[in-house]
């Protein structure tokens, strides 16, 4: 009995692996109707719209789109949401003004399939559904040529050390990756100075990695002076 067990542990493996390959295979394909570069933008699902911070999400989204850019998030609400509407409200106005060729596809997400009972927000122009948070993850971070972290939770953590891992490890070029919000994110930097730099767990220099600004406008300057392509030869896993 204990082979026929096996095997149908192993054939459900399988059945999980084909769903999962085929998710992957459809989610690449309509991240390359994005316009490249792309920016990634993370932050918490819980922050409401009229938030300030969610704000600023909103106004760094349209003004990376009206520079070239387009926006990719994870597709729930509250940062997420308020990145899509800025790329969204873009876009309209553009089409209003005609005053230039307007790009039919200007931010995508990334979703997942029940977390916390999450919508994809009206503002995504197309989406992708995958099973599982290792999946989706590598679609958030493999066509992007950089990374805006805003205040959140444990799944944005996730998703900054995750992105900071690959820096480190030279899986991925250093891409400019900016958090939003020192005063939110200080007791994190405090962490990296007095405890894990003390410790030797990481590199000195390692907190160079990534760049703490307040305000749009240099979040903005950071990307557009530093972003690497995703030609590059350092290609991300």
């Amino acid at each position: 009995m204990q082979i026929w067990r096996r095997l149908i542990y192993f054939l459900k493996f399988m059945r999980s692996v084909l769903v999962l390959g085929r998710r992957l295979i459809a989610g690449m394909w309509k991240l390359t109707r994005l316009t490249q570069p792309a920016v990634t933008i993370f932050g918490g699902s819980r922050i409401e719209l009229g938030d300030p911070i969610a704000q600023q999400a909103s106004q760094l989204a349209k003004k990376l789109v009206k520079g070239g850019y387009s926006i990719i998030t994870g597709g729930g609400p509250g940062i997420m949401e308020a990145a899509n509407f800025g790329a969204y409200t873009y876009l309209e106005e553009c089409q209003i003004t005609a005053e230039k060729e307007c790009r039919p596809m200007v931010s995508a997400a990334i979703g997942l399939m029940h977390l916390n009972k999450e919508r994809v927000n009206p503002y995504v122009q197309t989406s992708v559904i995958m099973d599982h948070f290792f999946s989706r993850k590598w679609l958030l971070v493999r066509y992007s040529s950089a990374f805006v972290i805003f205040p959140g939770g444990f799944g944005t953590l996730d998703e900054f050390a995750e992105i900071l891992t690959l820096v480190q490890t030279h899986h991925m070029p250093p891409h400019p990756i900016v958090l939003v919000g020192s005063d939110y994110w200080k007791p994190l930097l405090d962490w990296i100075k007095t405890r894990a730099q003390v410790h030797r767990l990481i590199d000195p220099g390692d907190e160079k990695l990534f760049r703490v600004v307040d305000d749009v406008e240099a979040a903005y300057d950071i990307i557009k002076r530093n972003h690497v392509h995703n030609g590059s030869k350092n290609e991300k896993e």
